[in-house]
This record gives C-alpha cells, sequence and structure tokens, in this order.
C-alpha cells in the first residue's frame, strides 16, 4: 500500500498526499485488521530508508501505536550507534514518540 500511494504522490508531485492517504486508509482499517498494520509499521522501522522510517513513525504518533514501542526503542538504539548527520535529530524524534506513547492517558 505504501508503494502504490507514495509513487501515486511522487507522480503528482504531491509527496504530502501519501501520508495523508495512507493515515486515512490505516483510520479506514476494521479493528481487527489494525494489529497487522501496526506489525508492519513497527517493522518497517528497521528499513534503511528514511522516507519509510518517516512515514511508519508518522503513522504511529498520529495513531499512538503503543504495540510500536520495542521497535521504537531498538530504533533509537541503531540511531545512537549511527555517524550520519540526521542520526542525532532522528533519535530525538524518536525518543519524543517513546515518551508520549509511554505516558499514561489521565485518570489512569
Amino acid at each position: 500500500m505504501r508503494d502504490e500511494v507514495s509513487a501515486r504522490a511522487v507522480a503528482n508531485k504531491a509527496s504530502q498526499e501519501a501520508l495523508l492517504a495512507m493515515a486515512e486508509r490505516y483510520r479506514s482499517l476494521p479493528e481487527d485488521e489494525r494489529g497487522i498494520v501496526d506489525q508492519l509499521l513497527s517493522d518497517q522501522l528497521a528499513s534503511d530508508d528514511e522516507t519509510v522510517r518517516f512515514d511508519s513513525l508518522a503513522l504511529i504518533r498520529e495513531f499512538r501505536i503503543v504495540a510500536a514501542l520495542p521497535a521504537l526503542r531498538a530504533l533509537a538504539e541503531s540511531l545512537q550507534q549511527q555517524q550520519s548527520p540526521g542520526a542525532p535529530y532522528e533519535r530525538a524524534k524518536v525518543d519524543r514518540l517513546i515518551g508520549a506513547l509511554s505516558e499514561r492517558p489521565a485518570g489512569e
């Protein structure tokens, strides 16, 4: 789905549309099918492609996919070891997302 939506958005010179379309598709999934997609999004955090990780992080944040926490922690560790210029910034974003997903909702 990601490849299809992304290719269409790039062809239309509107790459931001890809993320919106993926979010809309996720939103339309029946609850019992979301677990499969949640796992796929978690798996994509290990991708070498920053764009794939960006999209996955955005969807995990948008839909508060707590099941992704182990994969997020693994990504944070991996980014800590990387020497690329963008690694510290992506690590900070991942750390903020881990913090947000780890917070308990008010009243718990």
